[in-house]
Formats: structure tokens, sequence, C-alpha cells
């Protein structure tokens, strides 16, 4: 068998396919921290938070050059059947084995990491997920010693030769589950596994809890981090609302990244407040729930209140609509079979888990989308072209078109609730009650939040 590090031509070609599919996949691919990549040969070690399967992966595959591999370590249950260990060698996937999986087998990981050593000694990279599993909620969950033991194993054996990085990775997603909204990708700052050598040579397991508590503050600062185990969903109800207080401003800004790092900020003084303020918390709690409750009755998102003018209502916004509906409903009648089809398939195969279910719709995706371009194409051919030129034209409109009948429907769902919104402002007194006290609870959630210090 080849070496798991080795570019072969099918991989090539698989590799390509898949990261130019994952990144159509988003309806915004951001990536930020490319300077922090080492422009040396560098031994690196990603360390991505992991909340959905194998985007998580791809994320991280995404920002590598061509020809440098990233090596992936998982679950060693997944290697129980040959043709699937195969499959995951091909995928430049190794097995790491856990306590759960015997004590027996806890020796096999040596292998692991030793091979683990050897990619990074041939300039490629290891991609561990250092929570160990996935979990839904956006947190950064315990980390487990794997990762550190790699490394610490690789610095030791390259000595003063290379010094080992860990590149903390922060992922953050638009939904676990649909398409067409944002990926953000951070990459941090790296952690030096040399300046932890000297405490690794004399205490062991302090050094471990020193790179760990390090890595997990570089990720919690990438994230999401919601660290509360009992008030989460108001966690998010309120981060939500703090995110659509952002104002257009600079050009250069991008308003979804902006959103990010308004949420984070949130976040942040909502943990320090459920640490320190148990009184101003409960408050808090109780505006989050009487806010959900109001804005399920309106049937409205917490976006309705975004300060962004393109969601302004605007006899220019309803035109530019208009005239572009010709080209949402070819895109939408090309693209409607190979886009559901992958749903309703993963609804049949339902695991319980919302975190696999945009990596089964991506992975169908792969091959219903070519599928489906094809037989639509040789149909409109049959049955509707004059000639060769129009099917190509037919062929690359069914492409192109996608992106933007996914746009323009979020754009359209948009403008409806904004000026649904914008109508019961100005509507009878018993009309818009409920809409005010929606919005006093709101203004008073963004006060407590922006006036604690």
């Amino acid at each position: 068998m080849s070496k798991i590090f080795e570019y072969t031509l099918p991989y090539s070609f698989a590799r390509e396919y898949m990261l130019f599919c994952f990144r159509r996949f988003y309806g915004e691919f951001i990536i930020n921290g490319k300077e922090n990549l080492p422009s040396d040969d560098s031994p690196i070690i990603f360390a991505p938070n992991h909340l959905n399967a194998l985007m998580d992966a791809l994320a991280v595959s995404s920002f590598m050059p061509p020809r440098k591999a990233v090596i992936y370590l998982a679950r060693a249950d997944f290697f129980a059947q040959k043709t699937i260990a195969k499959i995951m060698h091909f995928a430049k996937i190794m097995p790491a084995f856990r306590m759960r999986d015997g004590f027996e087998n806890l020796e096999k990981n040596q292998r692991s990491f030793f091979e683990c050593i050897q990619v990074m000694r041939f300039g490629h990279a290891v991609c561990i997920m250092p929570e160990g599993g996935q979990g839904e909620e956006r947190k950064i969950r315990p980390l487990l010693k794997g990762i550190f033991r790699i490394a610490f194993e690789a610095q030791h054996e390259f000595g003063d030769e290379k010094k080992v990085k860990i590149i903390p990775i922060g992922i953050d997603l638009g939904d676990l589950n649909k398409c067409g909204k944002h990926i953000i990708i951070n990459i941090g700052k790296p952690i030096e596994v040399s300046e932890y050598m000297e405490i690794f040579n004399e205490n062991q397991p302090v050094a471990v809890n020193e790179i760990r508590d390090e890595l997990k503050s570089r990720l919690s600062d990438l994230t999401l981090d919601m660290a509360t185990s009992e008030n989460y969903e108001d966690f998010e109800t309120i981060a939500e609302i703090m995110a659509y207080e952002y104002e257009e401003g600079d050009k250069n800004e991008n308003p979804t990244y902006e959103k990010f790092k308004l949420k984070q900020m949130a976040v942040k003084k909502l943990v320090e407040i459920e640490n320190s303020n148990p009184e101003l918390m409960a408050e808090l709690v109780r505006l989050s729930d009487l806010y959900k409750t109001k804005l399920k009755k309106l049937r409205f998102k917490s976006n309705v209140f975004s300060r962004l003018k393109s969601d302004e209502t605007s006899s220019a916004r309803f035109f530019s609509l208009l005239l572009t509906f010709p080209v949402f409903l070819f895109g939408f009648i090309t693209n409607a079979l190979p886009t559901f089809v992958p749903v309703w398939v993963r609804k049949i195969l339902s695991n319980g888990y919302s975190g696999f279910n945009s990596s089964i719709q991506f992975g169908l995706g792969l091959i219903f989308f070519p599928f489906f371009y094809i037989v639509q194409a040789i149909l409109f051919d049959t049955l509707i072209s004059p000639n060769w030129g129009i099917t190509l034209f037919f062929v690359l409109m069914q492409f192109f078109t996608r992106p933007f009948a996914l746009k323009w429907y979020s754009n359209f769902r948009k403008y409806l609730h904004k000026l649904h919104f914008n109508g019961l402002l100005v509507a009878k007194i018993e009309q818009s009650t409920l809409l005010y006290k929606l919005i006093s609870v709101r203004n008073r959630i963004v006060y407590l939040l922006n006036t604690y210090h």
C-alpha cells in the first residue's frame, strides 16, 4: 500500500472536485488569518473545533496548497471493514483508538503516531479534532490528550531540527444543515510546542495541561464559544439580537464577519455575567424567553431588525427582484432535483445528529448534481434545442444560476418580512401592539448588555 501522504492522480482529481463543490455549497466563503500559516517546512498539526463531520475536515483542506497533503485522524471503528479502511486510506485518514475501543487496542495508536511524524517529516500536515467527538452546540468541549501526545512525541523526534506548530482553526457555520449559508474559517497563530518541552521533560502532565489550556483559549477566541450548560438557547437568542446591531460602514468590511464578531463579544459578556452576576443573568433569560415568544407569534426572525441598507424596502429593490425573477425561476427549476433529492434521502437516512446532515447532503450532491445536469441537458437537447450551441448554453446556465437562485430567494423572504414589519409599524394600535412590545423587549436586552462592564 502506498504511503498515505503520497499524491496520486485519482486522489488529486477527487480532492479538486470535492473542494470545488465544497466552496459552492456555501453562500459566503470567508477565510481569515492565512498569514499565520508557516511559510517554511515546519511540522504542522491543525486543531479545528468540530461541529460538522466531513465539512470541518474539508474546511482545513480548502486553504492548503494543492500539493501539500493534510492527513486526518478519525475514530478507529470506522476502519472495521477492509473496503471502508481502503477508502479511508485513499481519503488520507488514519485510525485513532480510544479507551472505549479497548485498552489492548491503545498500543495500535503508536503506529498511527509514528505515521503522523513521518507525514510531518515529509513536509505535509496532520489534522486532529482535539475535542474528539462533535456536538451541535457552538462551544469548545473538553480537549483530549491525543493531539498533545503526538505533538510532544514529534517535537522530541525532531529535536532542534524542526519546530512543531499546533495551529488552532475556528470554524463558524451559518447553518449546520442548509446549503447557501456562510462558512467562516479563522486560522489562529501557531502554538510553538518547543516552548513547552522543558516543562514536558520535567513533568509531562503539567506540560500537557498548560498547552491544552492555551489551545482551548485560542479556539475560544476563534469561534463562537457559548460556554454555558444552563442557558445555551438564551445565549443563542441574545447573540443573534446583538449581531443585527451592526451598521453598514466601511465598504471593505464584510457584514457577515462583522456580525460574527458582534456575536462573539455578546457571548463573552454573557459568560461573564452568568459567572459573576446571577441576578442580571436571570433577567436576561426572562427577557430572552419573552422575546422568543413574541418573535414566534409574529413569525419573524431576528434579521428583520437588520440595519443594513440592503434589507430596506424600496421601489428599487422591488423592481430588482421583479426583473431578475426569470433568472431565479430558471435556476430553481433546473436545480430543484439535485438540490432537494439529497435532502429527502438524508431525511430517510436520518441519524439523529444534525452535524452529519450537511455532510450527507454534500456527499450525495457530489453524485446527484452532475447526474441531473447531464440528464436534463440530454432531455433539453432532444426535446427543445435546435443546435448544440444552445444546449451548451443551457448546461452552463444550470450551473451558474443555482447560487443566484438561492440568493434571490433569501432576498425575497427578507423583503417580505421587512415589508410586513414596516406595515405593522404604521398599523392600527391593536395590530401593532405586539410588535412594539417585541421592540421594547429587544431594546431592553441590547441596553443591558451594552451598559454592562
